[in-house]
């Protein structure tokens, strides 16, 4: 994916802009879901991992563990590497 439009894509979606930014390290969804909403509701796992798919299927993200069905991490790509840099300097 371009980086323009890998950007474009990130910024188009605030809750996926906001999961991908603290995406800073490999994480579970859960452990994002704490991270960023400071609550464990199944409404924000599910958000999480409705982004987190979406980024992954534009390979921005990638599992680390895909065996496991559960307890599933998660971390950037080269790829995606390059859009956070970009997005931090904007």
């Amino acid at each position: 994916m371009e980086l323009l439009k890998a950007i474009g894509f990130i910024k188009r979606g605030k809750n996926r802009k906001e999961i991908f930014m603290n995406l800073d390290k490999p994480m579970m969804p859960s452990e994002l879901v704490m991270k960023i909403y400071k609550s464990n509701s199944n409404t924000y796992f599910n958000l999480v991992s409705r982004a987190l798919s979406e980024l992954k299927e534009k390979k921005l993200v990638e599992v680390v563990n895909p065996e496991d069905r559960t307890g599933r991490i998660y971390k950037r790509t080269k790829e995606g590497e390059k859009v956070s840099k970009e997005l931090v300097k904007k």
